[in-house]
């Protein structure tokens, strides 16, 4: 039954890591999200890795996105940053220890379309650029102007106004956003969707490259082939819980699958074809 919910084979897209992971550098502690408040949550995000995080439509993913970010407000749990606890209450106090989220919806959470690539690039971290109540726009155009040129991000100026763009190349302006900062921990929701397949293998690139650098990437997806085949490991989320982690040896889209839909309905549907 898995296989044929899955119907295709994977293809391998995964790019070894430089070296093995570091230690915890962002611990959730005991979360509890107010779509899923009566399961509570525990989860190590690790320095130099990717985690894949998968499970079906419901099952709580973009929650803790947004409860970790600051968007959404936590029923419950602790954030500890490098081992020290932290308060975030708002996306600010989130951005200001380098923990940063490229939303799912990019048009609307992501960036503001009606803007210039420069502007959206220095939008998060304004204060970088101003001399009082003024910004330095020198300042801001050289920042943009190197990261529109380290992303490769495929438009003729950095005056054109982000609407107009690809999603390939909207993305890489989200990312070209928080990499102008320094980040500590990135949580990817949904990286890829709505891009075409070049962009798609640069944004992986992109990923693999942050982890080499010492980031904790935090990768949600309901792309098969896109969580087994960039994560290093994967952790499988059902009804709000954590229903368990994978190691790379392990990984299938049966195991991921037999995680997201419990042991228990698969018993059940087994007893019913039976």
């Amino acid at each position: 039954m898995i296989r044929m919910m899955i119907g295709r084979d994977l293809k391998s897209l995964y790019i070894p890591p430089a070296r093995e992971p570091g230690g915890a550098l962002l611990d959730i502690v005991g979360l509890r999200t107010a779509a899923h408040a009566g399961h509570a949550l525990d989860l190590s995000l690790r320095a130099g890795e990717i985690l894949g995080m998968a499970g079906l439509v419901g099952a709580g993913r973009t929650e803790i996105a947004c409860a970790v970010f600051g968007v959404d407000r936590r029923v419950a749990g602790e954030l500890r940053l490098e081992g020290r606890k932290i308060a975030i209450h708002t996306p600010r106090d989130a951005i200001d220890r380098g923990i940063f989220l490229v939303p799912e919806d990019r048009k609307r959470s992501g960036l503001v379309l009606e803007l210039s690539v420069n502007e959206n690039i220095s939008l998060a971290n304004l204060m970088a650029f101003a001399s009082g109540l003024l910004i330095r726009t020198g300042a801001e155009r050289r920042n943009a102007t190197e990261r529109h040129a380290a992303l490769d991000i495929r438009t003729a100026s950095i005056d054109t106004i982000v609407g107009t763009l690809s999603g390939g190349n909207q993305q890489k302006v989200v990312l070209a956003k928080w990499l102008s900062m320094t980040p500590k921990v990135v949580i990817f929701d949904e990286p890829t969707r709505g891009i075409d397949v070049g962009s798609k293998s640069e944004i992986y690139g992109l990923m693999r490259g942050l982890a080499d650098a010492g980031v904790a990437v935090l990768m949600i997806s309901s792309d098969m082939e896109e969580v087994i085949g960039v994560s290093d490991r994967i952790v499988v989320m059902r009804e709000g819980h954590i229903a368990g982690f994978l190691a790379r040896p392990e990984f299938s889209e049966e195991n991921v699958m037999r995680l997201a839909v419990g042991r228990r309905d698969l018993q059940e549907a087994e007893a019913v074809a039976c």
